[in-house]
């Protein structure tokens, strides 16, 4: 660049200073920082949070804390992603109390952490097999404001699952239905397998049905466990409205086309076409 008269700026610095930091080349990247300030051009908030990562890619979190304090120091604010850096390396280390401290600097900075911020926890937990924390920690995140996003929920649910949490995992699913966060695919099919797993097939149809009103189709696979388990149950009636619900969303298996035929044939006509309808969706 500079041999054709072009000098690097800011975004040059920061691209330079991310490379280094990706590849634990802290050293350099503290150089150019250096060379930024020597050349007048004032780092900001990216620069700042590329360092806090590298130094945690390098162990050295405390470091990356004081650089927090420094970005103050100098007017130049952290936002919740230099936090969340921050945060991650003290995550990372397994110093918990640190990385909640953190969390709670963040309110006093006029911050709010976001669903990234608490899945740098819940992964921690996920990994620890630790479901009571984790459930503690997403009552806090809903006492705050904060929706999980599908990361958060996989975390939740997967460990419910792990431990057998029926009325945890049928919260977190109230949750989100009720205020549409959450993949409900990916997280119905953990759902869907605990409720198995634990005989519970009428809170399996019901949750079934929610995701049906909501406009979103279960998986195949989860259709089938679900059903499995209705047959050994003898749950007739439940595997036909199921499998009335799944034909909306397209084609259905031979044998589930043929028990839908069978279960219009059998209601009585009333003339309004609706069994038709939902025959020709299939």
């Amino acid at each position: 660049m500079r041999e054709l008269g072009v000098e690097p700026d800011l975004v040059t610095y920061n691209s330079l200073i991310y490379t280094h930091c990706k590849n634990r080349g802290v050293d350099k990247a503290y150089k150019l920082l250096d060379e930024m300030r020597e050349k007048d051009i004032f780092p900001d908030v990216i620069t700042y949070t590329n360092l806090i990562g590298g130094l945690g890619l390098i162990g050295q979190p405390d470091k990356a804390r004081d650089l927090l304090k420094e970005m103050h120091e100098l007017g130049c604010y952290p936002d919740v992603a230099a936090y969340n850096a921050a945060i991650r390396n003290f995550v990372i280390a397994k110093r918990l109390g640190d990385a909640f401290a953190l969390m709670d600097e963040m309110a006093t900075k006029g911050l709010i952490p976001n669903p990234t911020t608490y899945n740098l926890f819940f992964r921690c937990y996920y990994w620890a097999f630790d479901v009571g924390s984790s459930w503690r920690l997403y009552e806090r995140m809903r006492s705050e404001g904060c929706f999980p996003n599908t990361q958060s929920c996989m975390f939740i649910i997967r460990l419910c699952h792990r431990h057998g949490k029926v009325v945890q995992a049928l919260e977190l699913w109230s949750d989100m239905v009720s205020n549409g966060f959450g993949s409900f695919t990916l997280v119905s099919d953990v759902l869907f397998d605990l409720l198995c797993d634990e005989g519970k097939l009428e809170e399996a149809e019901r949750c079934f049905h929610q995701m049906i009103e909501l406009g979103q189709k279960p998986s195949n696979v989860a259709f089938r466990r679900i059903k499995i388990l209705m047959q050994l149950a003898k749950q007739e009636e439940s595997i036909a409205r199921l499998t009335e619900k799944m034909a909306q969303f397209g084609r259905l298996a031979p044998e589930d086309c043929r028990r839908l035929h069978h279960t219009a044939e059998s209601r009585p006509q009333n003339g309004d076409g609706a069994d038709a309808d939902i025959l020709r969706a299939s």
